[in-house]
């Protein structure tokens, strides 16, 4: 989700996104949530992540060449729901 988002921010190219993708799906692991997860519970469980602080939740986002990432609370929260939507049922 945060080579999603990235993407959506514009940080990646596509070319990055299809390769970490990839990497992923080779490596077996999960790159989607379990279906019973909802945008409104992602929300509430990211309100109480340890990279919340003074109520700004930071996250590490890819940026740049492959291999590179910022740890941030700036970006366009539109890009965060986006994502959440694209990866939740409901």
């Amino acid at each position: 989700m945060a080579v999603d988002m990235s993407y959506r921010l514009g940080w990646i190219d596509s070319s990055i996104m299809k390769r970490v993708n990839d990497i992923l799906q080779r490596a077996k692991l999960p790159t989607a949530p379990p279906e019973t997860m909802t945008v409104e519970m992602f929300k509430s469980v990211m309100a109480v992540d340890k990279k919340v602080a003074d109520g700004l939740l930071r996250l590490i986002l890819l940026k740049g060449p492959l291999g590179n990432c910022v740890f941030t609370g700036e970006y366009d929260r539109k890009a965060l729901d986006d994502t959440l939507s694209a990866f939740c049922k409901s």
